[in-house]
């Protein structure tokens, strides 16, 4: 027996046995259990979640999106030339397999039509491991290797299917609370972050991200009113996740590049983990004909930035040559200085040694080789040097940024510099920018570009037009300048125009206007340009066409991730969420963009709407996946709209809120004040049964009188009536 005592002693351990920092009081007068668990210890959702049962994988649909441009030149100097360019993004969508081809049809004069395939492939989202599997023509990812069009299978993780608290890299808070305490999180003096918490350890896991920099400034108020402080820091390289979190791929097929003749198999893997708050670590290999390269790495958070630091090693071997081995070290650091506003957004640094070859480099290689040249006449990167700085002036003083670049190579192809500084600012609704782009090439040719740019809106002439303006010079010389006005007009703001006159130093001045008009139905564009030596007219139309089971529904805009939305005769009705959206004819209508796996809300405006019809609720959401065409019903109401003033038995009036039903049972209203009842039917007569607390009710019978044309400039038919046990 003492084996089963001891069982059962471990098995009533007290609440704080199981959970430290936890309590539980029993109110014997009250016959009340209070518990109190510390908020670490407690189940959890991040902010924004949408749990994957209510994704939506969409209907069965099929979409074609394009976008046609038409061009006629006239130059004086030579003859006239016409071309005309089709860019198309087709889908099938069954269950939740995908099916895309994306491709381009131009015409150019004498020289006849070319159709260029760019990508084929069927792809299918996986919840079950927050990723895509993608089967055809695609890309591997580049964030460690350099990425590589391929033809095969990719399986990836896809961060789209984590909230977005979750997506990015932001520090966990962890503290703990002597009583129920609310704890705010700051960043550069901003609050990010306030909840409330229970007595004993706190985690804050769900930050959103929020860029590069800035440390976390921590405050737990307690109920007494006292504080403690403490700071997280927080520095980001991109190659940074959470704690807990990863992010995976592998892609297994052949390279596909236009330019080799030989296109060899591919095998490649990823994979980065967040260790801790301040650690992530991260991996890969590359695998191809006679090429191996391995990489790894580490990304760490410090109080003076963020780190990144990782190696490659790669071995390429040739038949006709002697094979190569080398590394490739990475460093990459950024940081937020919040005493002076600046923002080292990306200093990165990279050496490759002699015997060094990138996947691409080696493929290149081995083409060389076939064709006879040697591997050196591949263009091989040496060193590489990137910075990106920003710097806030303070107040009203603006921001300044720089952004720089250096490669050289092996071989002797010499060193290639960039850099570009700029200021921008505003004034008074006046915003303007100037800027500084030097270059200087592998041969040492230098060039030096000035540009300033500024917009204006001209409120006191129409809210919505806009003057805008630029000037560039080169290498100290006047190069080119423009003027023009933009604006927009239309209930929805979809007719965009601008006229602009420009000047070149080596074409001379020109004129040009344009304009866009979105259509419920497509975009349609137009444009005309003329100089000193050329004269030039322009058309062009785009938008998404769906084929579903309710039939064919357009839209003036071009997406992947698609809301249909069904609204039997609500023709007219407006879809907030789109510019120029209506309901059509056939009761459909189409939002082409949504965010895939968030709750997207669907808005209708039923201004425009016949005054017969009336939409049950305005109102809808979905989380669909990516590349899915959900669908979301709006039911509707048609009829002639009644309010019927009924009196029971002595003129009594009905009971304020009783119901209303149909008879079939079916709710259709409620009486409202003065026993008036609103009811939208399509019957010439009926009966309503109107029913109140305790099973009591009456009925309603109601015949309307034949249509006038006094009612069609009314909302409303009034009619009166007796409700009668």
């Amino acid at each position: 027996m003492d084996g089963v005592d001891d069982a059962l002693e471990d098995e009533c351990r007290s609440l704080q046995d199981w959970l430290p920092g936890a309590t539980a009081r029993f109110d014997n007068s009250n016959m009340r259990l209070d518990l109190t668990i510390p908020q670490a210890n407690m189940r959890r959702q991040a902010r924004g979640y949408v749990s994957p049962a209510f994704w939506d994988p969409g209907i069965n649909a099929g979409f074609v999106g394009y976008n046609f441009n038409a061009l006629h030149m006239e130059n004086h100097g030579g003859g006239d030339q016409d071309s005309a360019y089709l860019m198309i993004n087709s889908g099938l969508n069954l269950g939740p397999w995908q099916a895309r081809h994306d491709g381009s049809l131009s015409r150019r004069s004498g020289e006849g039509s070319e159709w260029r395939g760019t990508a084929t492939y069927l792809r299918r989202p996986l919840p079950s491991v927050q990723g895509m599997l993608t089967l055809g023509d695609a890309y591997t990812e580049g964030s460690l290797f350099d990425s590589m069009g391929f033809r095969g299978a990719r399986l990836a993780s896809d961060d789209r299917m984590l909230p977005d608290s979750l997506r990015g890299y932001a520090p966990v808070v962890r503290g703990v609370a002597q009583s129920n305490a609310l704890v705010e999180v700051r960043q550069n003096g901003q609050v990010i972050y306030r909840t409330t918490v229970s007595p004993g350890p706190f985690v804050v896991d769900d930050l959103y991200p929020t860029g590069y920099g800035g440390d976390l400034d921590v405050t737990v108020r307690e109920a007494d009113g006292s504080e403690q402080r403490f700071r997280v820091p927080f520095a980001s390289v991109p190659q940074m996740l959470r704690p807990g979190t990863s992010r995976y791929s592998l892609t297994a097929g052949e390279v596909r590049e236009a330019a080799l003749d030989d296109e060899p198999w591919l095998v490649q893997g990823t994979y980065q983990r967040g260790l801790s708050n301040r650690l992530t670590g991260y991996a890969g290999t590359s695998v191809s004909d006679d090429y191996q390269s391995w990489l790894g790495g580490v990304a760490v958070g410090t109080p003076v930035g963020a780190f990144s630091v990782d190696v490659t090693h790669a071995r390429s071997e040739f038949s006709r040559y002697q094979d190569q081995r080398g590394q490739s070290y990475r460093l990459g650091y950024a940081k937020f200085l919040p005493q002076s506003g600046t923002n080292i957004t990306v200093a990165a640094y990279r050496y490759s040694t002699t015997g060094f070859m990138s996947l691409r480099d080696a493929i290149q290689a081995r083409d060389y080789q076939e064709r006879g040249l040697g591997y050196q006449a591949v263009l091989r990167q040496r060193s590489q040097f990137q910075l990106t700085l920003n710097q806030s002036l303070g107040g009203r003083r603006g921001s300044l940024y720089l952004t720089g670049s250096r490669r050289d190579y092996w071989s002797g192809w010499g060193t290639t510099r960039q850099i570009q500084v700029g200021y921008n600012n505003s004034y008074r609704g006046l915003h303007y920018g100037i800027s500084m782009l030097r270059t200087e090439d592998a041969f040492q040719r230098q060039d030096n570009r000035y540009s300033l740019n500024f917009s204006v809106p001209l409120d006191r002439i129409s809210p919505r037009v806009s003057l805008m303006g630029s000037a560039t010079t080169r290498s100290d010389d006047y190069e080119s300048s423009r003027l023009g006005l933009t604006g927009s007009a239309g209930v929805d703001n979809n007719l965009v125009y601008n006229v602009a006159a420009s000047d070149r130093a080596d074409g001379g001045t020109s004129g040009e206007l344009g304009a866009q008009y979105l259509s419920p139905y497509t975009a349609l564009r137009a444009g005309y340009s003329e100089g000193r030596d050329y004269r030039q007219a322009s058309v062009g139309a785009s938008g998404t066409v769906v084929a579903h089971s309710g039939g064919v529904t357009v839209s003036p805009q071009r997406g992947d991730t698609m809301v249909l939305v069904e609204a039997p005769e609500a023709v007219g009705a407006r879809v907030m969420n789109m510019s120029g959206a209506r309901i059509d004819r056939n009761g459909y209508g189409l939002v082409p963009y949504v965010s895939p796996y968030r709750l997207n809300t669907v808005t209708l405006d039923p201004n425009d709407m016949d005054d017969s019809v009336e939409l049950k609720t305005s109102q809808h959401q979905v989380a669909p996946y990516a590349g899915a065409v959900a669908r979301l019903k709006f039911e509707t109401v048609s009829g002639r709209a009644l309010l019927i003033r009924a009196r029971r038995d002595g003129g009594r009036p009905l009971p304020f809120g009783a119901q209303v039903l149909d008879p079939a049972g079916q709710p259709v209203g409620l009486v409202g004040q003065g026993g008036v009842v609103y009811l939208r039917t399509e019957k010439e007569q009926g009966r309503l049964r109107v029913s109140w607390a305790g099973g009591e009710g009456c009925y309603i019978d109601y015949r309307l009188p034949p249509r006038s044309r006094a009612e069609a400039e009314r909302p409303y038919l009034h009619l009166e009536a007796r409700c009668e046990d």
